[in-house]
């Protein structure tokens, strides 16, 4: 009976574990279901994504792009819509395709790589590469497999956004670059008008991270941002990159900017600023022409010489008497760069030579009891406007003011020669370019249009900020000063026979009044002007900061770039080059050479020559005082009766074109036209004949 019992109790008890078992079992699979469920409902939903908008490019003022919007593609492969069948028959060739195209794996470890994704039994969403280009992606989207598709070739793609800069760290601070909350340049300024409108697109989670581009009605495209069209010019950017570079170097400066401009519309061709970093390289990592303020130095003389002008002080023909190149102001001593020079000079001669004594004496004699009216000309000329420019730039003049805190007894002559205030260089190549406008002050303008889909919607026009700085009559004065200092002063190093050069050289002690005693003074060459003088179309300045070795002199370190950005510029702007009149065109009548009549012709025709034309193929000239007479001759006719024509006169290739046309071997020495012949006039000939032709 015990024993009975006994098992009663076991068959209940494993009766028991049983169903607990079967208990936790089902809780088990529920909790698997549910989570299983909870996968399901959390990898399905889909969500509306933003898809950002392709930014519109800048481009140069010759089409080149200077800042595209390039898209990139993370690629993924959907290994699970692929049909084996054909995966398998396909592999190999697409494995060759993928590797001729990234070339980053073999054909083997393509095969691999593939092979074993697509027998994976977890995470068949693969990612193929990261930041593909759109021509790489189309050679993609017709490979095998892959051609057909997102649903049944499991081909991904998801745009990134991508800029690009096609010319590199060209007038890298001019394009600007979009980086945080501190963008700059065209790109910062012009923000709202390249960004364009982004678009929406619905994705779909499929594992932790990945969202799966879908098939939706909501979707909508991005809409590209409006392009902006630049006044840079990459050609001039380049030589004047390149030279500013190089002096740099050469001269152990610290920093330098270069602007150049058109005079009559204010748009700057060129706007470089490099600075010379620890490791010896040099880049652009500040604006300097547009944001660094300057004492601009001697360069300033020209707007003192300006106001004493207007104001009927004196004439430029005036003597001023500069004591050796030493005067006291006051308890401070001003002096020449070069001394004992001269004493007595006229004013012309004084900024010529940039005498300093000269040019502060005839301002502070003048102005001293009021230097107001001083102050108060340089600001009618706009020197103190601020230009308000498209590129957000403060680049106002920062001066004392007369009777204020900060003016002094020597305030206005170091005023007078371009100390005790500070300008950005684009200020004062904009007062630069007033002159050589005849005194119509313009804004410089970095951009001249607003365009999309190759049609220009909207145009940037010159804008006027000071219609006359000056009377004409103190332009036309003050213009062949500054030819002078090119023809005969501080800048004749950079005369040239090709064109004028109007311009002032400047050079500044840039410590000034903050060197230590014994400290060596560190200066800062600078060179603004305009040219051809006589038909003003490009303004330049050029700023170097701190040149250590060979010279720091303004017409020896600043100078030589304006002149090697010139060159460039006149050599390949033929507006710029005035027209032949008629009487200038020809000299003389021409010696011409004897040969091909409608070659003759057609040189002589291109410079008007009076000239009487024969109907044979090859001629021979005569010339009369009044024209040009291309007169018959026979040579050909002789050649093909086996005749050896007279070949003296002829140039050699239309000998040389003649002679084997009808079977000769030719022969020749020396150089320029026919002397003398081995087979005499007359003689026969026969195909493959040597004749020798010397030159003279």
């Amino acid at each position: 009976m015990i024993k009975k019992i006994k098992n009663t109790n076991n068959r209940i008890t494993g009766l028991y574990l049983i169903i607990v078992l079967i208990s936790i079992g089902l809780v088990a699979k529920i909790i698997k279901v549910q989570q299983f469920s909870l996968a399901i409902n959390t990898t399905s939903q889909p969500r509306y994504f933003k898809v950002e908008a392709p930014r519109g490019n800048i481009i140069a003022d010759d089409g080149a792009l200077l800042a595209i919007s390039m898209p990139l593609y993370d690629v993924r492969l959907d290994m699970s819509v692929m049909d084996k069948k054909l995966f398998d028959s396909s592999l190999s060739e697409l494995s060759s395709l993928l590797a001729d195209l990234f070339k980053d794996k073999t054909n083997k470890e393509y095969e691999l790589f593939l092979r074993s994704s697509k027998e994976a039994k977890k995470n068949k969403y693969i990612l193929l590469r990261n930041k593909v280009t759109h021509n790489e992606l189309n050679a993609l989207k017709k490979m095998p497999v892959l051609d057909l598709g997102q649903n049944k070739g499991g081909l991904i793609a998801e745009q990134r956004p991508n800029r690009e800069k096609p010319f590199g760290l060209l007038a890298q601070r001019t394009v600007g670059v979009l980086r945080g909350v501190n963008p700059v340049g065209i790109e910062r300024a012009f923000n709202q008008t390249l960004s364009g409108f982004d678009g929406i697109h619905l994705k779909r989670k499929i594992a932790k991270g990945i969202w799966v581009p879908q098939d939706a009605e909501g979707n909508r495209l991005p809409r590209a941002g409006n392009n902006v069209v630049t006044t840079i010019n990459t050609d001039m950017q380049d030589v004047a990159e390149k030279a500013l570079e190089n002096t740099l170097i050469n001269n152990n400066a610290d920093w330098g900017c270069v602007v150049l401009m058109e005079v009559a519309t204010g748009k700057v061709k060129v706007i470089a600023n490099l600075k010379k970093q620890e490791d010896g390289s040099v880049r652009e990592n500040f604006n300097y022409a547009m944001a660094k303020h300057v004492s601009p130095g001697s360069t300033f003389k020209l707007a003192s010489i300006i106001a004493g002008l207007e104001d009927g002080f004196f004439k430029v023909e005036d003597s001023v008497r500069t004591y050796g190149g030493k005067f006291s102001f006051y308890d401070r001593v001003m002096m020449d760069s070069k001394l004992g020079l001269y004493d007595n000079i006229t004013i012309k001669n004084a900024f010529i030579n940039s005498s300093n004594v000269g040019i502060s004496r005839i301002i502070f004699d003048n102005y001293k009891n009021n230097p107001t009216a001083f102050t108060d000309r340089i600001y009618k000329m706009g020197l103190s406007t601020p230009l308000e420019l498209e590129l957000p730039f403060p680049n106002n003049l920062k001066s004392p003011i007369p009777n204020k805190g900060g003016w002094s007894g020597v305030t206005l002559p170091w005023m007078s020669i371009g100390y005790e205030m500070q300008l950005t260089p684009i200020h004062m190549l904009t007062f630069y370019n007033a002159i050589a406008n005849q005194g119509k002050m313009v804004k410089p303008i970095f951009t001249s249009a607003i365009s999309r889909d190759g049609k220009i919607i909207k145009k940037h026009t010159t804008q006027v900020i000071n219609p006359s700085i000056c009377s004409k009559s103190t332009i036309e004065t003050v213009i062949p000063l500054l030819i002078g200092v090119v023809e005969d002063g501080t800048a004749k190093n950079i005369r040239t026979n090709n064109y004028l050069i109007a311009g002032k050289t400047g050079t500044t002690v840039i410590n000034f009044n903050n060197r230590d005693l014994g400290e060596e003074k560190e200066y800062q060459a600078s060179f603004a002007g305009f040219f051809p003088a006589d038909n003003p179309r490009y303004s330049c300045i050029v700023v170097i900061n701190n040149p250590r070795e060979n010279g720091h002199y303004g017409g020896s370190v600043a100078a030589p770039i304006f002149k090697e950005l010139a060159d460039k510029v006149y050599a390949s702007d033929m507006s710029i080059h005035t027209a032949l009149r008629p009487s200038d065109q020809v000299l003389s009548l021409p010696k011409v050479n004897q040969g091909h009549t409608n070659d003759a012709n057609n040189v002589l025709a291109s410079f008007n020559i009076n000239r009487i034309v024969t109907d044979e193929m090859w001629m021979v000239a005569s010339t009369t005082n009044t024209q040009v007479s291309l007169e018959v001759r026979k040579v050909e006719r002789d050649l093909s009766n086996g005749n050896m024509p007279d070949l003296s006169g002829m140039g050699i290739q239309d000998a040389i074109f003649l002679l084997e046309s009808y079977g000769l071997v030719v022969e020749v020495s020396g150089i320029g036209t026919v002397q003398s012949q081995s087979i005499s006039k007359g003689n026969k000939f026969f195909k493959g004949s040597v004749i020798k032709l010397e030159l003279t």
